[in-house]
């Protein structure tokens, strides 16, 4: 059993689901990043709810930038491939 019967289901999935999946995993090790460089001194500074929605918006920032980086750079590359 295939995973994608045709090849254009498969560019579909690899343009808009990939991304998708990709941020979902990488989601977590972003945050975890985050919070162990600026967590500690700026929970000694703020407490720790404001440290964490801080990083929470940091974490979902930087994923977004990184996503649209590496969709830039993939689609120069692909088509530097074909």
């Amino acid at each position: 059993m295939k995973l994608f019967p045709d090849a254009e289901s498969r560019k579909r999935f690899m343009s808009r689901g990939l991304p998708f999946l990709l941020g979902i995993a990488w989601t977590p090790i972003i945050g975890l990043i985050i919070t162990a460089i600026i967590g500690q001194p700026l929970a000694a500074l703020i407490g720790w709810p404001v440290t964490l929605g801080i990083t929470a918006i940091m974490t979902f920032l930087c994923t977004f930038l990184l996503l649209r980086f590496f969709k830039s750079t993939g689609h120069k590359i692909r088509a530097d491939r074909q």
